[in-house]
């Protein structure tokens, strides 16, 4: 049996007799008993799940056993004797009893098994025939006339159909370890070069070929449902989401060390991670549908009951890589508690950078879209919560990168929590700011976005757009005299110049010329602005450039904002 060279697969077998009365959930057994793994624990130093050879399912300590090295068919035996203990146990009118489950995945594996067997040719004997002299120039003729048969068939060209280029694209994908759209680019210049090198004949196929591969990715309309349940990553998909099901139902291997499945657990989320960032989002979509989304209720549970960071950290990336793939899990998200987890974690968790920094991206991935969130989410995401956040913009020394790191994303979370707003009279993130005396960080920070114009939070591809959340927040403090007073003279003079900027080089034909007409307004209004005048005469010519643009979408709002200047300072803008 540790002859490796044809016996290549590990089973345990006892070195000892073992009874244990404790629990029900590991096995007894006799020294030289088998035991088939049916779950292992990568540092082999505590228990394994195992299946011994009368179909029962449990534990068994590591430092009673040893690892054996059997061939495939013992393996297959071993199976065989196994399914027909189980199946003498089972109640034929109960399909969900755990021996039921555990029948159809000792099938599963023989089936493997056997799949693996057949593939394996090395030791299988070649058959040949032995022909009559007789009869030798009757046969002869006979295959002569079946290779020509042969011929003249394969010499109709093919149909080629996208689903049959896009299981060659999953093939490469299953083969390669390449992403579906890094798989797509491999078929497409393998095709490119394979035409030069073949005849006129098979240089039509592959330019069909070709033409269905620029035309990727292909829709529902083009792909049949089969395609997508059919391919690797979907079932693997669906296998990694019934574990972590399981591994949610199972509130003992949060608690006991001998069903601590914890690198299980790891490993099976880095996997579904890999699957979301790689495989065809059609693919993902799809499973997600077949449940009706309950996996991803069960992923939430799953991170509520969870109390390993380790686990929890991996749980946050999957519910990441899920809201950019499908805005239906984002929708699930936030109206779940796990925003106010998030923020309770945040208050609580104040001295890990790190736990800080993740907790903080993914909130701001799911307000990023500006979705009303429930009220029980305000009990954490209140007044405090937002005093808490200035607190970490303001008083970060900024000693290190890290500091910048945090600094950066808690300027970002502030900045997607106040799309919560529309009103100004409700918007809790004003209502921290009025407590402070200075917030010379983040208005430092709102004007450099401004100028580079990028909106940091908005990482998700949404068919409707919220407003740009730098605009909006800089409106909004602007809006009111006492949160204005943050801003110092000189930041008010620099986002006059990018006022003036803006306003002459959006095009007509855009909306964002009003959200610049709006900040416009603010700082003419409730700042100091008036006292020195910066670019006064340049500003008022944009405004009247504006108000003689016919061509703008905008034309009522933008003529209503600046009538409002017109008619509260006569004077100073004629």
């Amino acid at each position: 049996m540790n002859d490796t060279s044809e016996s290549n697969y590990e089973m345990l077998q006892a070195l000892y007799d073992y009874k244990d009365t404790s629990s029900e959930r590991t096995l007894d057994f006799k020294m030289n008993d088998e035991f088939f793994i049916y779950r292992d624990v990568a540092d082999k130093k505590s228990w394994c799940l195992v299946i011994n050879h009368t179909g029962d399912l449990g534990y068994v300590p590591y430092n009673y056993v040893k690892t054996i090295y059997v061939k495939d068919t013992h393996v297959l035996k071993f199976l065989e004797n196994c399914l027909l203990a189980v199946q003498k146990k089972l109640d034929v009118n109960d399909n969900c009893s755990d021996k039921f489950k555990l029948y159809e995945s000792l099938l599963r594996r023989q089936k493997k098994f056997k799949q693996k067997s057949s593939f394996n040719t090395l030791d299988t004997p070649v058959q040949c025939k032995t022909i009559d002299k007789g009869n030798q120039s009757e046969t002869y003729e006979q295959t002569l006339n079946e290779t020509g048969n042969s011929l003249s068939v394969s010499k109709k060209p093919k149909e080629i159909t996208i689903p049959d280029i896009y299981e060659v694209v999953q093939q490469v994908r299953n083969h390669t370890g390449l992403s579906y759209n890094f798989s797509q680019i491999a078929v497409s210049v393998v095709i490119q070069y394979l035409s030069d090198l073949v005849d006129e004949s098979a240089k039509s196929s592959l330019n069909s070929v070709r033409e269905i591969i620029d035309t990727f990715p292909p829709t529902s309309a083009t792909l049949p449902v089969e395609c997508l349940e059919n391919t690797k990553d979907g079932k693997c998909m669906q296998q990694l989401l019934e574990y972590l099901t399981a591994a949610k139902e199972d509130s003992q291997q949060r608690s006991w060390q001998i069903f601590d499945d914890h690198v299980q657990i790891e490993e099976c989320l880095i996997e579904l991670t890999s699957i979301l960032k790689n495989a065809d989002p059609m693919v993902i979509n799809h499973v997600l549908k077949i449940d009706q989304y309950t996996s991803i209720n069960n992923l939430l549970e799953y991170y509520q009951m969870e109390l390993r960071w380790v686990i929890q950290k991996h749980l946050l990336n999957i519910f990441s890589e899920l809201c950019k793939l499908n805005f239906v899990v984002v929708d699930i998200i936030i109206n779940s508690i796990l925003p106010m987890e998030l923020a309770r974690d945040m208050q609580n968790n104040k001295e890990d950078l790190n736990k800080q920094v993740i907790l903080s991206e993914f909130l701001t991935l799911i307000l990023s879209v500006g979705e009303t969130l429930p009220i029980s989410c305000f009990e954490y995401m209140n007044v405090d919560f937002v005093t808490k956040i200035l607190s970490d913009i303001e008083d970060n020394e900024l000693k290190s990168p890290d500091d910048e790191k945090k600094t950066e994303c808690m300027i970002n979370l502030l900045l997607s929590y106040n799309l919560q707003f529309p009103k100004i009279e409700s918007n809790i993130t004003l209502k921290g700011l009025a407590q402070r005396d200075n917030a010379k960080v983040l208005t430092e920070n709102l004007l450099i976005l401004l100028n580079t114009e990028k909106d940091p939070v908005q990482v998700l591809k949404l068919k409707k757009k919220p407003k740009n959340s730098v605009e909006k927040m800089l409106n909004d403090i602007l809006a009111d005299s006492k949160t204005a007073k943050l801003f110092y003279v000189n930041d008010i003079e620099v986002l006059v110049d990018i006022i003036i900027r803006q306003l002459l080089n959006i095009p007509s034909d855009e909306m964002a010329r009003t959200s610049y007409l709006e900040l416009c307004k603010n700082v003419i209004f409730n700042t100091e602005y008036l006292d020195r005048r910066h670019k006064l005469s340049d500003l008022n010519n944009c405004l009247q450039e504006i108000l003689v643009d016919d061509s703008s979408c905008t034309k009522d709002q933008d003529v209503c904002i600046i009538k409002e200047i017109y008619l509260k300072y006569p004077e100073l803008f004629k």
